[in-house]
């Protein structure tokens, strides 16, 4: 198999040809990565001749095999001295089976993933520089891992190091979280927030030249980038990606052979990672404007393990007395354990990909913590305008934030009432039943005071312990009502609906996902849950993602529009959505 045939395996979306490893631009690109004259200038005394094992006889075969742990040795012996590795042959053909090179950094090396044996004349030796060598290690164990989609859940313990804290602040922090492979939705403590350029939609159209790929990466932050702001540019971009993306396994190979290539790019074998971790770097040395910066893969796996950012020593006023001070790391991020896993939550490794419910889930998680963001700016005393429309007619209700009280028109008389009132008991409550407004609204930590528990698992077992009237109690049916409730029946001026409830609807026995017309007319699509009575459905916007209303015994209400007024009756907006 060619590596043309090997990446598209391993990354079939992204199907542009690479370069041939022999051809002339492939050569020219090499040859100025590894500082040598263009092949015209020393095509007399050069040959590169590519046999394959299978054809070349049993002999060249054994002869590939016996030069393994020579490769081997070379490699380490790169990494420690930091210099060109030139295999010295011992007669004079050597035959040398070395590590496979993406596209057309390494023509000669390129053929070496099928097996092929590279044939080169003493007078022009391959030189194998440590970052070369190490961009093949980590390309090669790149490519061994799985292709998963966007939207997979990645658990990862994450470790931070400041050394500039506020006093009485930890330098070291810990983190652990889920997150999914483009970065878009996390929980729990730790996520990198989706963050980066380019992002994660962009990947599939990114240069398959690790050449090119620099190019593009040093023009993303302007259109004429000076000499020391192109590198920079470009390790920034590549270490933007690893950190905040589970990258498609042929990316991720290209990637470290585009970090090889980035001019002045240094190899620091000896590393050890804030959480103890042997380490060996890619690393860009300082400049006047710029301080050194590493990517930091495990010593033993070559996979991405931390990122770190040198400085001064200590705070310093001006440039000068900066520069003069010794250099110490200024952050690092190190992943201590990264694993492929089924849901949020869990820690087992798992390939599954996510179901249809689990991506809408997603969606919707998306949609109110990036798109909505927090709720609207209510003050006290305001109140909040719903135009609702059902099957029988369209209506209006005025509740305050947490609906401890309600006004709508009967019989053209409008009607306020308390719950505390007698008016209570025949009132159709937006939120009848479910966790108070004093816990759905609390702040974040509480100490002390009333809130709601932070992980899926123990919300879902309080919000099964609220009587909402429906049947199904086995199958958390006073769970998903409690939650309609909550999210149509209280405004949250802080943050808004939590997205993550809705990762908690996925995992309700029998929901499943189903493309409706709502009463407006509008498309739509919901969660449907196997409930005989209750809420039976929550709907959301078929394009935002957002929520839009819900099935409750049979009858559908959607929400088309909320207004924060002055008072009950009022239709004129008196409030700040931010």
């Amino acid at each position: 198999m060619d590596i043309d045939a090997l990446i598209a395996a391993a990354d079939p979306a992204r199907r542009v040809p690479l370069d041939d490893p022999g051809s002339a631009q492939a050569d020219r690109i090499y040859r100025r990565a590894i500082g040598q004259p263009p092949a015209g200038r020393e095509a007399a005394r050069s040959r590169r001749r590519i046999l394959v094992p299978g054809n070349a006889g049993a002999a060249a075969a054994r002869l590939a095999a016996s030069a393994a742990p020579r490769a081997e040795q070379l490699f380490h012996a790169g990494l420690r001295e930091g210099r060109p590795v030139i295999p010295r042959p011992r007669n004079p053909l050597t035959w040398v089976r070395s590590p496979w090179r993406l596209g057309a950094i390494v023509s000669v090396a390129a053929a070496l993933v099928a097996g092929m044996v590279v044939a080169v004349l003493p007078s022009a030796p391959v030189v194998l520089t440590a970052k070369l060598l190490l961009a093949d290690r980590a390309s090669a164990a790149a490519l061994t891992q799985p292709t998963v989609s966007p939207g997979q859940w990645v658990y990862r313990v994450v470790e931070s190091y400041h050394p500039f804290m506020p006093k009485g602040m930890p330098k070291t922090n810990t983190y652990t979280g889920w997150e999914t492979a483009d970065g878009g939705e996390t929980y729990g403590d730790y996520g990198s927030l989706g963050g980066g350029d380019p992002s994660y939609s962009e990947l599939g159209s990114l240069p398959r030249n690790p050449a090119a790929l620099d190019a593009y990466l040093a023009h993303l932050n302007g259109p004429n980038p000076k000499p020391f702001q192109k590198g920079l540019s470009a390790f920034r971009g590549i270490e933007e990606m690893l950190t905040n993306y589970v990258l498609p396994p042929a990316l991720e190979a290209e990637v470290y052979q585009a970090l090889a290539i980035i001019p002045g790019i240094e190899v620091d074998s000896h590393v050890t990672a804030i959480d103890g971790q042997a380490g060996v770097a890619f690393v860009l040395p300082s400049t006047p404007q710029s301080e050194k910066q590493e990517i930091i893969l495990d010593a033993s796996s070559y996979r991405f393990l931390a990122q770190a950012s040198w400085g001064p020593g200590r705070p310093c006023a001006n440039r000068r007395l900066c520069a003069a001070l010794p250099q110490a790391i200024q952050d690092e991020t190190a992943v201590v354990r990264m694993v492929i896993v089924g849901a949020p939550g869990s820690t087992q490794p798992s390939l599954t990909p996510p179901t249809a419910v689990e991506l809408l889930a997603e969606q919707a998680d998306r949609a109110v913590t990036w798109t909505v963001g927090p709720g609207p700016f209510v003050l006290p005393g305001m109140w909040i305008a719903r135009k609702l429309a059902t099957s029988s007619g369209d209506t209006t209700v005025w509740a305050t934030p947490d609906d401890s009280e309600q006004a709508s028109y009967v019989n053209g008389k409008l009607q306020v009432c308390a719950r505390s009132a007698a008016c209570a008991k025949s009132t159709q409550w937006l939120m009848p039943a479910g966790p108070s407004y004093a816990q759905f609204n609390a702040p974040s930590p509480n100490p002390g005071g009333p809130t709601l528990p932070d992980t899926l698992p123990q919300l879902l077992a309080l919000l099964n312990t609220y009587r909402t009237g429906c049947a199904d109690v086995a199958g958390d049916c006073n769970a998903v009502n409690a939650i309609a409730n909550m999210i149509s029946g209280y405004v949250n001026p802080a943050i808004g609906t939590p997205g993550n409830w809705f990762l908690m609807l996925a995992d309700i026995p029998g929901v499943t996902v189903q493309r409706v017309t709502d009463v407006t007319g509008q498309a739509g699509v919901a969660f449907r849950f196997p409930f005989t009575d209750g809420i039976t459905e929550i709907l959301l916007n078929a394009s935002t993602y957002q929520v839009t209303g819900y099935v409750r015994n049979g009858v559908e209400t959607v929400i088309t529009k909320e207004t924060i007024v002055s008072g009950p009756g009022s239709l004129t907006p008196a409030g700040i959505r931010r």
